[in-house]
């Protein structure tokens, strides 16, 4: 069970749980939530994780500073920023010297703050983003090999590997506090990729609706397969059938195995939980 430790972490730990036996670290920053998870050194097993909401100022510097998985004798792992600062550009175009100038069209972005980071989704895709240069400096003494990507990479990756067998219209989304990736897909190509914040089911719906129309997808007819927790996002499936006929909560093909007593990291119906993203 997920124990609770002053309302500020939840840990899952495996009952032989060893620091040192980390092999390495997946991190997940959301704006409003941190994810720990610590792999065995046997493979890609999850040991360990913790998470912390951040709903203070300067609660991230604190667990930076005092995480037991962050701070082990471990020093790799990735960290995965969830946040509003994203683009994706196609493989055959991409050229990383003009990075910052890609993301410029879709984002504003500050040189003195941020530094530019982008990640390889198959031979087409690249995924990019920002990391706050001071975020990086703080994780910098305690893991100084840690390798950056955007959130998005994690959730395109497991979406784009799922492709096989599909109706002509799908929709995907995943869900987590607030905020929701959607993709559209048509005859199994990807046509829409976005994330938007939610603090009301009305927006939710909202944002449904406006990428159905831009994708010209029927509303009665079109596939939409929710991962996540919709508690998230202020909704259920009980009120999107309202509105959608084919929609159906879909739980996440797992590529990853647990240590036994780990497990119930899964019932935060994170994504994390279940996918390691592939390597490209």
């Amino acid at each position: 069970m997920a124990e609770e430790t002053n309302h500020i972490q939840s840990k899952f730990i495996s009952d032989r749980f060893d620091l040192q036996d980390i092999s390495n670290l997946s991190l997940f920053l959301y704006e409003s939530l941190l994810t720990v998870i610590a792999h065995g050194n046997a493979g890609q097993s999850i040991a360990a994780a913790n998470l912390y909401p951040l709903h203070e100022k300067d609660a991230l510097g604190k667990i930076v500073a005092n995480d037991e998985l962050i701070n082990a004798s471990n020093t790799s792992g990735k960290l995965y920023i969830h946040d509003q600062k994203f683009t994706l550009v196609p493989g055959v175009l991409f050229n990383p010297a003009h990075s910052a100038l890609y993301l410029n069209f879709a984002t504003k972005i500050n040189a003195q703050e941020d530094e530019v980071i982008y990640s390889k989704i198959s031979d087409n895709i690249q995924v990019l983003g920002v990391a706050d240069k001071a975020l990086l400096d703080m994780l910098d003494t305690s893991l100084p090999e840690l390798e950056i990507s955007h959130g998005a990479a994690h959730v395109l990756d497991f979406f784009l590997n799922h492709t096989k067998d599909w109706l002509n219209q799908e929709i995907f989304i995943h869900t987590s506090p607030n905020s929701m990736y959607i993709a559209g897909f048509k005859e199994g190509e990807l046509m829409v990729f976005n994330r938007f914040i939610i603090h009301e089911e009305q927006a939710l719906l909202r944002y449904l609706f406006t990428v159905l129309q831009q994708l010209a997808f029927d509303q009665s007819h079109c596939k939409i397969s929710v991962f996540g927790n919709l508690d998230g996002v202020y909704s259920s499936v009980e009120n999107l059938r309202k509105y959608f006929k084919n929609i159906h909560q879909t739980l996440p093909t797992q590529n990853t195995t647990y240590q036994r007593g780990a497990e119930n990291l899964k019932n935060t119906q994170l994504l994390e939980a279940y996918w390691l993203q592939q390597q490209s």
